[in-house]
């Protein structure tokens, strides 16, 4: 109506925990407009260990963690999903995209983070992108990927794992591809660390480690990796991605190497570009 604004419903940060009944979710909002600007890392980490404590008590049993999962205690991680809101990010012409597949990818890492006893922030727990939280860009686009890295820079995090599907014009194109930032030895050390988790899942088509000069990466002040888990274009890895076994699979690869990255592993693999 002339004259009305439309009103959108305010992204939110959450620290959420999986119950039982997954459509019960024990949620603390942290309104990024109003909180995350303000609050310190100790608040952040506070509350969100808070909200680990209960998830000890009540979240469901998940696969058996790697032995090395220790050293992730009290580690801040956040998880990013990709997209969200009017952005599907990679999609095909059957209803199947990105940020659906992504997002449940999140969560479960999101738990097994907490299981492990680390201190996971997640930048967004449903179908919405974050560019309210960060206006001062000129593009919807940029203010969404501006606000998912002041969180991570906000709150000094000890790592930042984005996670993305791929695409491609050629359906053989399968595998998955990590980016990080050249300019970041950590960066590209927790790289290596996760696609030779990740690899272990498609050792027929992994892609290696990848520069990557993107809006995140360029920007963020921690070690960040973009963890492009696969295609969505490829007929086979589709099916996989479809399935919630795979993208437990999946989560627990990343969590593994996310592992090896604080017990100092990370020995460079073959770079692609």
């Amino acid at each position: 109506m002339p004259g009305c604004r439309h009103h959108r419903q305010r992204p939110m940060i959450l620290v959420f925990i999986r119950h039982k009944n997954p459509a019960k979710l024990l949620a603390l909002p942290l309104y990024a407009v109003h909180l995350i600007r303000r609050l310190d890392r100790a608040a952040l980490v506070a509350l969100a260990f808070i909200a680990m404590l209960v998830a000890l008590l009540t979240q469901t049993a998940i696969h058996v963690l790697a032995p090395n999962t220790r050293v992730l205690i009290g580690k801040v991680i956040v998880v990013d999903p990709g997209h969200g809101g009017i952005d599907p990010g990679a999609h095909d012409r059957e209803g199947t995209t990105e940020k659906e597949i992504v997002l449940d990818i999140a969560r479960r890492l999101f738990g097994l983070l907490g299981k492990a006893k680390g201190i996971p922030i997640q930048t967004r727990h449903g179908d919405w992108s974050l560019d309210e939280l960060y206006p001062h860009e000129s593009t919807r686009h940029r203010q969404d990927l501006a606000a998912r890295v002041h969180i991570a820079n906000r709150i000094n995090a000890d790592a930042m794992v984005c996670i993305h599907v791929n695409k491609s014009p050629h359906a053989s194109a399968r595998g998955p591809v990590t980016f990080y930032n050249q300019a970041s030895q950590d960066s590209r050390r927790l790289a290596s660390c996760i696609q030779r988790r990740l690899s272990e899942l498609q050792p027929r088509g992994a892609g290696g480690i990848v520069k990557g000069d993107f809006y995140i990466l360029r920007n963020s002040k921690v070690p960040t990796v973009i963890a492009e888990v696969g295609f969505i274009s490829n007929p086979e890895e589709k099916k996989l991605l479809l399935t919630p076994s795979y993208r437990q699979d999946i989560a627990e690869a990343i969590l593994a190497g996310l592992a090896d990255f604080f017990e100092g592993q990370g020995v460079s693999p073959a770079i692609t570009n």
